[in-house]
């Protein structure tokens, strides 16, 4: 018997029984009570008589241990666990009462978890829920592969990408993500360091979290989480392996965007298929640079004009402004080895070519002709950072974007550098002197001067005007230096009267 339905009836004749000691039992009332529990007036008369409504009680068929295995050894399939329990002779009653009392006594948890496992446990459990009361308090980090196939930068393949997304829990930011084929620590740092970084263009957001909850199951993101907290200085949460729930805000996160985005670009892998299991045929496929600048956007929409349920009514960006937490602020200088590190480049005369686009910087110039590493955001064109092998050697920005001041200091610095090499070369030459080899006793005296192209020219000169010198005092000497000098002097024109 349902106890709702005891209850409730025990309550009704209770009631009556009240009215009619105290003399005020209205005619009809016990009618009106039988139609309304949905007896006859006879029962309602019948349980007033004993006092109460109390009905009898029979024991139900309980489960047998053997009941209970036999459930799990069939996945769950109660009509086959009770063909098992006959076969071996067990004591069971009839299928009907077998099942009631699976369901009776076995928790839907448990009875999810004989007919799906893991999975089946998860849907049908109960979770606590909770909230940080401040940004930063609690970030969520997790690495899923898209359910998309997109067209690699090299080859022509088709390939599943994977993203890395790190939320804020308090907020639901987006504080950074990254995009890549193959699964690595260098996503997964790369994201981290967007996320911390405050980019004034992206948005006020950012700073260091004091803890980072990920998926410990993962070895690589362990390691790249773990390094950076070790650098930086935040707190590492592991989930336990295979416990989605344990992070389920950035869990529905990665679902939000497979719904919203995902599933609207071409080669969606979960669209409608034919009878032959293939997609029907789409639109050509993203490439993964095209699929990058449409999470961006979305991104973008998501942190700054979606409104979330969760945040009653909020955006994000708008939530994320509610707290007063102080922000720690780390230098962008002091992250850059958590940029992606990009195949080593050459510093060609137009600057370094990375993707479809030049770098150029000031001290570039000192590095033209040599081989650079180059490290760079994923989804973030503007700059790239360059390493040379003692370290750190400048930002690099695109060449299209440099505004006047960055022109400027280009060109200044190529200037600079022309002109500490002209004096270098100049004190070069007047260093060059006469010198001689040492003299042995077998050896003859050699010139071993260093003449420069600009040297002999001047040298030229001089001794030019040491030969017209010495010619002038030979002629004085022989007393025709003034005969000579007379002779030399041109002739005045007289007004057209002829020469004297």
């Amino acid at each position: 018997m349902n106890p709702y339905v005891v209850e409730r009836r025990n309550a009704a004749v209770l009631r009556l029984l009240a009215l009619k000691q105290q003399g005020r039992l209205p005619k009809g009332a016990v009618r009106l009570a039988a139609v309304s529990l949905g007896v006859s007036e006879r029962s309602i008369h019948r349980w007033m008589a004993v006092g109460g409504y109390s009905p009898k009680k029979r024991e139900p068929w309980s489960l047998t241990p053997e009941a209970v295995q036999a459930y799990f050894m069939s996945a769950g399939n109660s009509s086959r666990a009770h063909s098992m329990l006959r076969q071996a002779g067990a004591p069971v009653r009839s299928e009907s009462v077998y099942r009631r009392a699976i369901k009776r006594q076995l928790s839907a948890a448990t009875r999810g978890y004989a007919r799906d496992g893991e999975e089946g446990w998860r849907r049908n459990s109960i979770y606590l829920t909770w909230e940080p009361e401040a940004r930063n308090e609690v970030w969520e980090a997790d690495h899923a592969q898209l359910d998309l196939h997109v067209v690699p930068l090299r080859g022509s393949r088709l390939q599943s990408p994977w993203m890395t997304v790190i939320e804020d829990g308090f907020s639901r930011l987006i504080m950074g993500w990254a995009l890549s084929l193959y699964p690595s620590s260098a996503e997964v740092l790369a994201a981290l360091r967007e996320a911390i970084v405050i980019d004034p263009e992206r948005g006020p957001w950012g700073g260091v979290p004091h803890v980072v909850r990920f998926d410990g199951g993962r070895d690589f993101l362990a390691t790249a989480v773990t390094r950076a907290a070790a650098e930086v200085g935040f707190v590492v949460s592991k989930t336990a392996p295979y416990s989605p729930y344990q992070k389920g805000k950035v869990e529905r996160l990665h679902l939000t965007i497979r719904e919203e985005l995902i599933a609207t670009l071409p080669h969606y892998l979960g669209g409608p298929r034919r009878a032959d299991g293939k997609l029907y045929a789409q639109r050509r496929p993203l490439t993964l640079a095209e699929l990058q600048e449409e999470i961006r956007r979305y991104v973008e929409h998501y942190n700054r004009t979606r409104i979330h349920s969760s945040l009653g009514g909020l955006i994000p960006e708008q939530k994320w402004a509610t707290s007063s937490t102080v922000l720690d602020v780390v230098e962008p200088e002091r992250l850059r080895w958590m940029m992606m590190a990009d195949e080593t480049r050459i510093v060609e005369a137009k600057g370094i070519r990375h993707g479809n686009e030049y770098y150029v910087a000031g001290k570039l110039h000192d590095l033209h002709g040599k081989t650079v590493q180059v490290r760079y955001m994923p989804h973030d064109k503007r700059s790239i950072e360059v390493f040379d092998e003692t370290g750190h050697v400048c930002t690099a920005t695109v060449a299209g974007q440099l505004g006047r001041d960055g022109k400027e200091e280009v060109i200044a610095y190529r200037q600079a550098a022309k002109r500490t090499a002209a004096k270098e070369k100049s004190k070069a030459s007047r260093a060059a002197k006469a010198r001689t080899e040492p003299l042995t006793g077998t050896t003859p005296a050699a010139d071993i001067t260093v003449i420069t192209d600009r040297s002999a020219k001047r040298s030229s000169r001089v001794r030019k005007g040491l030969t017209d010198r010495k010619s002038d005092e030979l002629l004085g000497a022989l007393g025709l230096a003034e005969e000579l000098n007379t002779a030399a002097k041109p002739r005045r024109n007289n007004g057209g009267r002829g020469i004297r």
